[in-house]
């Protein structure tokens, strides 16, 4: 079935539809494969078990169901690489709360991926800060309310590209971004980004940041708390993400982070991640 023709079944997947409870993993392909498949399985098992959920299907049998998907529609050569979403959906009893004994339903939705322009990784963008905290931060949910809502908001009065969430009991701990990771540069030159402590999601594309830099010499990066009023401390900054890979961030809200450009150490991690990447 095409995507723009998927249906989803309303009524059989009333907890789903209507309860919400649903979660995904975001990939995308590269050389013909999908990037990182692995440890997207990872996060995507590991989200269905952190809200009790079934997989429709065990872990071999979807690696092999999304190696057939990818493969049928790279040949059908209307794209280069594809973004592909992994979608577990419902399987409670009725519309109850319960739990039916029946696994999830299972939705893979196939899209052309499209690139970034690329004058934004040449000059870098800019980020509004929002008082949020995603529910169940570790778990890859199918709920984005807070992001759209900030994107009603201080996005645009910002002039901003995308949304920084922090803390919303202190107004001032930054915790990850609407689709991204956040890093920092500090004045020592160590790339800092917020820790695994439960309130933010373990990102792919944080994990191959720090699997490429943590055995490097040139590179120091560890988790830290990041707070807003460090800002005047902090040289640097970049997101990442699946379908960014790394991109500067040179402002958040109307401070710019450092000299309000891409810096020398985004600039390495980019090249660094660029050609492992490519060659992958």
């Amino acid at each position: 079935m095409k995507t723009e023709d998927l249906v989803f079944p309303f009524h059989d997947d009333v907890s789903g539809t209507i309860r919400g409870y649903r979660i995904f993993t975001a990939c995308r392909t590269v050389n013909g494969k999908i990037f990182r498949i692995e440890d997207h399985l990872d996060r995507l098992y590991n989200s269905a078990a952190g809200i009790f959920m079934i997989p429709p299907m065990n872990r071999d049998e979807l690696r092999g169901l999304l190696d057939q998907v990818v493969a049928k529609n790279l040949n059908l050569g209307t794209a280069d690489d594809l973004l592909i979403d992994v979608v577990f959906s419902g399987g409670l009893e009725g519309s109850s709360m319960r739990r039916s004994g029946s696994g999830a339903y299972l939705y893979v939705i196939v899209q052309e991926h499209v690139p970034w322009p690329a004058d934004i990784y040449e000059k870098g963008v800019a980020l509004a800060t929002f008082r949020h905290q995603r529910i169940y931060p570790d778990v890859k949910l199918l709920n984005y309310v807070g992001a759209v809502v900030a994107h009603q908001t201080v996005v645009p009065s910002h002039d901003a590209y995308e949304v920084l969430f922090v803390c919303p009991l202190d107004g001032c701990t930054i915790l990850e971004g609407s689709t991204f990771t956040i890093f920092f540069v500090n004045s020592a030159g160590e790339i800092l980004t917020p820790p695994l402590d439960g309130r933010i999601l373990d990102s792919v594309t944080r994990r191959v940041v720090f699997e490429l830099l943590k055995p490097r010499p040139d590179f120091k990066i560890r988790e830290a708390g990041i707070t807003l009023d460090m800002l005047p401390t902090l040289t640097e900054s970049f997101l990442v993400s699946t379908t960014r890979n790394v991109l500067p961030v040179t402002r958040l809200d109307d401070t710019p982070v450092g000299s309000e450009s891409p810096g020398p150490v985004t600039r390495r991690v980019m090249a660094v991640f660029e050609e492992y990447f490519t060659s992958y």
